[in-house]
């Protein structure tokens, strides 16, 4: 299995997407891993990608 994924974060409110490479974390007792094929944006992810609601810690995976 893979070590590594691709994921679309943020690194600042007001900032763009960017594609990174991060670690897969080990799933815990009662959970799961999946592999995602393709994801969608929603309102409340680009309002996080705005800087829209204070106090999120960046950078940021929405979803």
């Amino acid at each position: 299995m893979a070590k590594t994924m691709r994921v679309a974060q943020i690194s600042k409110p007001g900032g763009d997407f960017e594609l990174v490479e991060r670690e897969i974390p080990q799933p815990g007792a009662g959970q799961v891993r999946v592999k995602v094929e393709a994801c969608g944006v929603c309102h409340s992810d680009v309002m996080v990608k705005d800087g829209a609601w204070p106090g999120l810690q960046y950078p940021r995976v929405p979803g």
